[in-house]
């Protein structure tokens, strides 16, 4: 059921088998597993069912390091979290981001990628996008093979569907009998055991101050990279320096995918290399986008980062914007939306290509092609982890008298070099299949580390951005020195404490998270469904 802390009076207190705060992708699809067999679950979410502007002002904070988005916009309080507004890219990490490599100071996760075979396949289709499949799927794309050398470059598929966790899942979470999801409320402290062997319970807030709560045999923290490291820090009741903290590691290796143009490119047939390398809309399947990635052995021949290209391009100054704008209220169901008639207007320039658009999206089954005026690659690099790179306590106090998160973002210069080497090697690649020929932008071939930012020049791509996820700050290690967890996602030196989602991630790759959060979240489900005997009694 679903229950409004809003409408409850004070000194509520509820007890489950498992607690999990966080009611995005990870804690939702560990919510319904857990449920499925037989668990009570309390599922604790900060937000409501839509987007609240008080709640998401807890998300505010300061970025003290790179430029970065604005701390209260880039993740959402609300049932499904972030799920509300992803693009639905999914795509698994690769083998060689779960490996220790030489060349990449602190990596290595104490789990392999074939841990994770079958964990992959069920997140798949929690998300909506089917078979776990990601390489070779040219011809499913009703696309040729443009033929790279694979000893060089190979090219992943994301498969695409932004489903909404919080729509797709909620009648399932309100009939459940074994989940009680409450919202509106957010967890102001984990309380510990005076030994600090195990959590106790937690205490909620209302925004309006109302306190409840929670006590259950486990508890687990699915709110998020920020947010994850900043309420283990700031539970310093009995642990003085933070939860999981005694070795000063929570909070650090923050990593960002950071993404910023790198190339021009030149082709006597744009249309052509766009309709190769952009998304398809398979009539059987979610929509395919390919990107491109070093082979394992090219990156360790040249000691670099597994990260990846895709291709991108500009349009009449003002097209892409408006296309994009309307694109989204459409989907929304707003068939004439505020700004539509200005948004048109706008669009009057392409409309001689109206016609082969439709021909090309509805019958050839391939992405709209605005009349494009340039061409470049986009990196899509994996950072490297860095322990200077952080989530840290702020003095500045939230609206419920919470030390608020900030963040300092950074980066190395294996990052850049990582860039520059991908860019090098697709380019190389682009010419020898005779699609095209490449100009590294200036910012790669300058000597120094930094990435562009500041003002961009309306394209969005041309300064350092993120892609919105948050990862690293509470990493899993084999052993408790290197990391916060131990491999099955268990706080070390804490009985009964465990976290979900990126946060736990030691290595970031290229790929976007959420396909792995879930993961996760199933293989710990499973271990957590071991640990309780109701699970075994719910089985037989």
């Amino acid at each position: 059921m679903l229950i409004d802390l809003l409408s409850l009076p004070p000194d509520q207190e509820f007890a489950a088998d498992v607690a999990i705060v966080g009611a995005g992708a990870a804690g939702i699809a560990l919510a319904l597993q857990l449920s499925r067999a037989g668990i009570d679950v309390c599922l604790i979410e900060s937000g409501g069912p839509t987007l609240e502007a008080e709640l998401q002002s807890l998300n505010s904070g300061e970025n003290v390091g790179l430029p970065y988005y604005p701390l209260d916009v880039t993740r959402n309080r609300v049932l499904g979290g972030t799920t509300a507004t992803w693009s639905g890219r999914c795509v698994p990490l690769d083998p060689i981001d779960f490996e220790r490599r030489s060349w990449v100071p602190h990596s290595g996760w104490p789990v392999t990628s074939a841990d994770l075979a079958g964990d992959y396949q069920l997140a798949a289709e929690l998300c909506g996008v089917g078979e776990a499949k990601f390489t070779d799927l040219w011809l499913e794309a009703g696309l040729d093979d443009p033929g790279f050398d694979p000893a060089l470059v190979q090219t992943r598929f994301w498969r695409m569907k932004a489903q909404r966790f919080g729509e797709a899942f909620r009648a399932e979470l309100e009939a459940s009998p074994r989940v009680r999801t409450l919202l509106r409320g957010t967890v102001v402290n984990i309380d510990v055991a005076g030994d600090a062997r195990r959590v106790t319970g937690l205490r909620l807030s209302t925004p309006a101050g109302v306190r409840h709560r929670v006590r259950a045999r486990h508890y687990v923290l699915a709110a998020g990279g920020i947010e994850n490291a900043r309420l283990l820090l700031a539970s310093s009741d009995v642990d003085k320096t933070g939860i999981g903290n005694g070795r000063d590691l929570v909070g650090r290796f923050f990593m960002e995918h950071p993404k910023c143009r790198t190339a021009r490119v030149q082709t006597d047939n744009p249309v052509r290399l766009l309709e190769q390398l952009r998304t398809t809309y398979p009539r059987h399947m979610p929509p395919l986008c390919p990107s491109l990635v070093l082979s394992a052995e090219k990156q360790a021949e040249l000691g670099v980062l597994n990260s990846s290209i895709a291709l991108y391009y500009r349009s009449m100054p003002g097209v892409t914007d408006a296309a994009t704008e309307l694109n989204a209220a459409w989907k929304k169901g707003q068939w004439w939306p505020e700004g539509a008639g200005r948004n048109l207007m706008r669009l009057l320039p392409v409309l001689p290509t109206v016609p082969g658009n439709l021909f090309r999206r509805y019958v050839r089954r391939r992405a709209l092609i605005a009349q494009p005026k340039a061409l470049y690659l986009l990196v899509r690099g994996e950072q490297a982890p860095n322990p200077d790179s952080r989530v840290r306590l702020s003095q500045a106090r939230d609206m419920l008298g919470q030390r608020r998160a900030d963040l300092d973002w950074r980066l190395s210069p294996l990052d850049k070099r990582s860039a520059h080497a991908v860019t090098e090697l697709v380019g190389a690649e682009l010419a020898r299949t005779g699609l095209g020929r490449i100009t590294l932008d200036n910012w790669l071939l300058d000597g120094t580390d930094a990435w562009p930012t500041g003002a961009d020049d309306g394209d969005h791509h041309d300064v350092l951005q993120g892609g919105h996820h948050h990862i690293g700050t509470t990493r899993m290690s084999a052993d408790p020195s290197t990391g916060v967890v131990d491999a099955n996602a268990k706080v070390w030196g804490k009985e009964n404490l465990f976290v979900a989602g990126s946060s736990v991630f030691p290595t970031s790759g290229w790929a976007n998270p959420t396909l792995t959060i879930v993961a996760l979240s199933l293989r710990l489900g499973a271990h957590l469904a071991r640990q309780l005997p109701i699970a075994e009694a719910a089985a037989a």
